[in-house]
């Protein structure tokens, strides 16, 4: 067994490689397959693979946990191939990968070790295989980043949401209606997005195991049909025809400072049992840490509006509330903050549901309403969710 140390380059004779990991791969530990093209960007024609999702590409795979790279199938327009460990946490705190003490890659004869005791990266790219004189060479890399396989795709121009969608949402500055495993009943808020269809956030439809949808009728048993927790993102489908369907806003730019609406059933229990609405603005077009599928508002929310919508003046959906700033993290470091909360972005909603053949309904002519008018038009768009674990 030849042992290579960071940046040694040896040519490969074999007609494909294994890369396997000591000790194997855990959770939260995860491993992702990037193709380059000759620029060093994304490879079109290849995009990423991960060990999460467990596709396959023309050369690549993973199988048990391990990368398997077969150099005949590969694309043409594939130049180099990066193996990237990350942590399905994200960046910060205990998502460094330092707590795995150490990391060693194995391809056939070939062995490269990372300590990782003393380092603060959330990813990093293990090795590198890419094309040299007519064949392959692997070079032993142990390039880290701080800020998570975000941080890699910002680097070689990858789809940063498929960076969100592996490293999830969990942040210990945000928090919503996200307690622990529950009991009893849980209520949330939803919106309606197509004739069978209401969109609410994962965390409000987690463990349950009875969910029904209240608008302005009786309630209507509901069934999950997908869950994205990464994107905090769920879609219910119930039986009835729904009355009235939400209006996306046509373009997907938001516009800092802008007035919105947030409706939705908060305290449900201490509160009136319909539905309520707050207004404020606009405050930031990203998220904690420069999250860019969220962004920030000021319209006052409770325990129960997870997932209900946000209006824009004309009425149209914007985004869908998820999380608010976690005041006792904030008041502990010795801030104040107050109406720091987050939305997903209507683009992200949009992608999530054409992914299901869902068409979202875009708006006509954004007409400003009065908010009163604005709010009525909306509310047989708007439910209670109503969760029994």
């Amino acid at each position: 067994m030849r042992d290579l140390v960071a940046g040694e380059r040896t040519m490969v004779t074999s007609a494909g490689l294994t890369l396997a990991l000591v000790p194997p791969l855990q959770p939260p530990l995860a491993m992702a397959l990037v193709s380059l093209d000759t620029a060093q960007r994304a490879c079109v024609e290849s995009p990423p693979i991960d060990t999460v999702a467990r596709e396959m590409r023309p050369g690549l795979r993973f199988d048990d946990g391990q990368a398997v790279v077969t150099f005949a199938e590969m694309p043409a327009a594939v130049d180099r191939v990066a193996l990237v460990l990350f942590s399905t946490i994200g960046a910060g705190g205990d998502a460094a990968l330092r707590t795995s003490g150490s990391i060693t890659v194995v391809a056939e004869q070939l062995r490269f070790r990372i300590d990782l005791t003393n380092r603060s990266d959330a990813a990093l790219i293990l090795v590198e295989l890419y094309r040299h004189g007519g064949g392959w060479k692997l070079v032993a890399n142990g390039q880290g980043f701080v800020g998570g396989l975000a941080a890699v795709a910002l680097a070689f121009g990858l789809d940063p949401d498929w960076a969100r969608r592996l490293e999830g949402r969990t942040d210990p500055l945000a928090s919503g209606d996200r307690p622990g495993p529950r009991s009893g009943t849980s209520t949330g808020s939803g919106v309606a997005v197509g004739p069978h269809h209401i969109l609410s956030n994962a965390h409000v439809v987690d463990d349950a195991g009875w969910i029904t949808v209240t608008g302005s009728g009786r309630p209507i048993d509901a069934d999950l049909v997908f869950c994205d927790p990464h994107n905090d993102l769920a879609l219910l489908r119930v039986d009835p025809v729904l009355p009235a369907i939400a209006a996306f806003r046509p373009g997907l730019d938001l516009h800092l400072g802008e007035d919105i609406v947030v409706l939705g059933f908060p305290l449900q229990g201490l509160l009136g049992s319909g539905p309520q609405a707050s207004a404020g603005n606009i405050a930031a077009l990203s998220g904690i840490r420069n999250d860019s599928t969220v962004f920030q508002f000021t319209a006052p929310i409770a325990s129960g509006n997870s997932g209900g919508p946000i209006l824009d003046p004309a009425g149209h959906l914007v985004g869908l509330v998820s999380s608010s700033l976690n005041l006792d993290h904030v008041r502990r470091s010795g801030a104040n903050a107050e109406n720091v909360n987050f939305g997903i972005k209507g683009a992200v909603i949009r992608s999530f549901l054409d992914a299901f053949g869902l068409d979202a309904l875009l708006a006509g002519d954004a007409i400003p309403l009065a908010r009163a008018a604005m709010v009525r038009s909306a509310r047989d768009t708007i439910y209670r969710i109503t969760c029994t674990c």
